[in-house]
């Protein structure tokens, strides 16, 4: 099978997002660049526990179907719009993960509180609205990130987060990095007020870790 060890790396990226709770049945969704320049993205409508890597669907990045025995996702819109504007990304995340989806509808941005957010180009904003399904949610993405280059995160408004790497294991690490960070920001929030990281103190992070 032609598309079989890209179908095995998404697959495998499934069960590990729906092991640390990104995902849940079949919400959610990850797509990747091939080595022919078309993409592999999760289907439609099958629950997670129950995917099998042949069901992983193909396209080209105009949406076309290469090798898909199965609907793409219902955001094929959105990953197709990251990745036709952003050459550099090898691969999406987009996760229902529940502090993303909370913080999500606050539409606040979430400061460098920690160490897990400052890796992922923390402050995370929040993108503007745009209806699930369609162009517009890559659209609104796509202009954050172009004027951020160092964000790896963003969250989507009412919705989610999208996470983007070079590949798809680095784009997985990034939306779990973004959950965890959430979680804790959340958590200091209900004993008091967190201090963000100061400019001097991302500095010197970034001089210790490269």
């Amino acid at each position: 099978m032609k598309y079989k060890e890209i179908r095995d790396q998404v697959y495998l990226t499934v069960t590990k997002a729906q092991a640390s709770g990104l995902v849940r049945l079949s919400a959610g969704n990850f797509s990747m660049r091939t080595e022919d320049g078309n993409v592999a993205i999760t289907p439609s409508g099958i629950k997670y526990d129950v995917l099998k890597p042949e069901e992983i669907a193909i396209v080209d990045l105009d949406g076309n179907y290469i090798d898909a025995r199965n609907k793409p996702s219902s955001e094929l819109p959105m990953h197709l719009e990251i990745l036709r504007n952003l050459p550099e990304v090898g691969a999406i995340c987009h996760t229902h993960s529940p502090f993303a989806i909370a913080f999500a509808m606050l539409a606040n941005e979430i400061p460098p509180v920690n160490l897990e957010l400052m890796f992922c180009g923390a402050p995370i904003p929040v993108a503007p609205w745009a209806c699930p399904g369609t162009i517009n949610a890559g659209q609104v993405t796509v202009n954050i990130f172009k004027q951020r280059p160092e964000l790896k995160i963003c969250l989507l408004r009412n919705h989610g987060l999208v996470a983007i790497g070079k590949s798809l294991e680095q784009a997985y690490e990034l939306a779990y990095d973004a959950e965890v960070g959430m979680q804790t920001y959340y958590y200091a929030c209900q004993i008091g007020q967190p201090f963000p990281l100061t400019q001097a103190q991302l500095d010197q992070i970034h001089q210790v870790y490269g």
